[in-house]
Parts: C-alpha cells; sequence; structure tokens
C-alpha cells in the first residue's frame, strides 16, 4: 500500500485485498492500496484487465466476492451504491452515463441531489454548480441543452461535473479519455489535475498514457485481474506499457 500523506490520519480510501468474481470468472484477485488526501492513484491496464471491476466494486455497484473497502477510516464494503456516495465517493461511468431527453441543468440538479442532507446544508447547489463551472465554462453555456446533444467531450466535462457537485472526497473515473480527441482529453485532464491540487483523492482508470500534469502517487497496471506493475510516484513510459501488455516484464 502506498504511505498516506499524514500518516495519523485515515487514508481517504482503502482498498484491501479486494476480489470480484461474476460466476465462476475471477475478474480481480486481492486488490489492495491506500491513497491519501489529494493523491492521484492510476490504474491501468487492457480490456478484461479488471479495471472496471474494481471501480464498480469501490463505488458499490455490486458486492465483492472478498476484501475490504474504507472511505476515511470507515468500512464502506456493504454499503450500496448511494450510500456509498453520501460517504463521499463518486464514479464517472465508462461512456459518461448519459442521460438522454434531459438538461445540463437536470443533470447536475441529479448531481447535487445525491449529497447527504448535511452536505446540502453546508453548501447551494449555486455555490456547488459555480465550482464546476469554473472547471468548464462550456457548461454553463449548454444549461438549458438537452444532455444528448452535447459533443463527446462536452459530455464527458458533464459526467465529471455531475460526479463533483455531489462534493466527494474519492473521485473514481473509468477511462474518462475514451473516444475522445486529443483536445477535449487535454482539458478533461486539466481539470483534473485541478481537483487533485485542491485536496480531492482520484482514482483513474485507462488503458494508455495520458496527459496527466499531476505525478500519480501510485500507478498499478493489471493484467487477468492481478496486478503485474507497481510504482510509487511515477508510471511507466508507454514502451514499458506496450512491454507489459505484450507479457513482458520491466
Amino acid at each position: 500500500m502506498t504511505e498516506t500523506a499524514h500518516s495519523h490520519a485515515p487514508a481517504a480510501l482503502e482498498v484491501d485485498a479486494l476480489s470480484v468474481r461474476y460466476g465462476r470468472v475471477n475478474a480481480l484477485n486481492e486488490l489492495s492500496f491506500a491513497a491519501g488526501r489529494g493523491e492521484l492513484v492510476l490504474i491501468l491496464g487492457t480490456n478484461g484487465a479488471g479495471k472496471s471491476s474494481a471501480v464498480n466494486a469501490i463505488a458499490g455497484l455490486f458486492a465483492p466476492a472478498a476484501g475490504r473497502i474504507r472511505v476515511g477510516g470507515k468500512d464502506v464494503t456493504r454499503q450500496p451504491a448511494y450510500r456509498r456516495v453520501r460517504s463521499g465517493v463518486s464514479l464517472v461511468p465508462e461512456g459518461r452515463g448519459p442521460l438522454p431527453g434531459i438538461s445540463v441543468r437536470d443533470n447536475l440538479e441529479l448531481g447535487y441531489r445525491a449529497r447527504s442532507r448535511a452536505k446540502q446544508r453546508a453548501e447551494s447547489y449555486e455555490d456547488a454548480v459555480a465550482k464546476v463551472f469554473e472547471l468548464f465554462p462550456i457548461l454553463k453555456e449548454r444549461l438549458k441543452q438537452d444532455c444528448g446533444t452535447l459533443s463527446g467531450g462536452e459530455m464527458q466535462m458533464l459526467a465529471i461535473a455531475r460526479a463533483l457537485v455531489a462534493d466527494p472526497t474519492v473521485l473514481l473515473l473509468d477511462e474518462p479519455s475514451l473516444g475522445l480527441a486529443p483536445r477535449p482529453v487535454a482539458q478533461v485532464y486539466e481539470a483534473l489535475d485541478a481537483c487533485a491540487a485542491a485536496g480531492l483523492t482520484i482514482v483513474i482508470i485507462e488503458q494508455k498514457s495520458v496527459p496527466l500534469q499531476t505525478e500519480p502517487a501510485l500507478t498499478l497496471v493489471l493484467h487477468n485481474g492481478a496486478v503485474i506493475d507497481e510504482r510509487h510516484g511515477s508510471r511507466p513510459s508507454e514502451s514499458e506499457l506496450a512491454e507489459l501488455y505484450m507479457g513482458g516484464a520491466v
């Protein structure tokens, strides 16, 4: 596991021997890591490596076969997904989770309503969305627009904004660069760098190298549900990652 920034305080996120199975298939085998406040964890792997299984289990979309998940020291392993959000965990799913037929404003309101009542009392909806407009100004111009008419990059920005207005302490992102052109990918990762700098703990799932300015506190490479490479404070180069994916050793 990684060392947190403040060893006397509980980690923002702790994943302990997390395993996921689909019937007789082991999708994830005893994944363990910890991330402190403001730390970024990058999990890399090809399709079928177990990446999505990991973040979906952390988000509470299904119960793990074994292991523990703690948020701020609190065991949330058996919490359903909606309670996991109130405990501080927000997921930006693969494919961006589009909600066609409703507006950008409605999407943001849904994210805000996922907050606990205490968090709603602490910060108004207007103040919450003002923060995400600083990250993604284009969304303010699209407030009344049906989200199904947004570009791929704008939809990804909205998906992240919807997760952020829930006021998470841990943000999970499943392949945020998937299907996007280089410019929106750069915009999305610029915003994620800003979130990490502001103290948000972030776990990012990707297949390839991404334009992160913030160096990950921890980078894990998965293959067939197991960690095959682990690096603290660094990440594999593109050539090293290709070698790992081909089954080589670095």
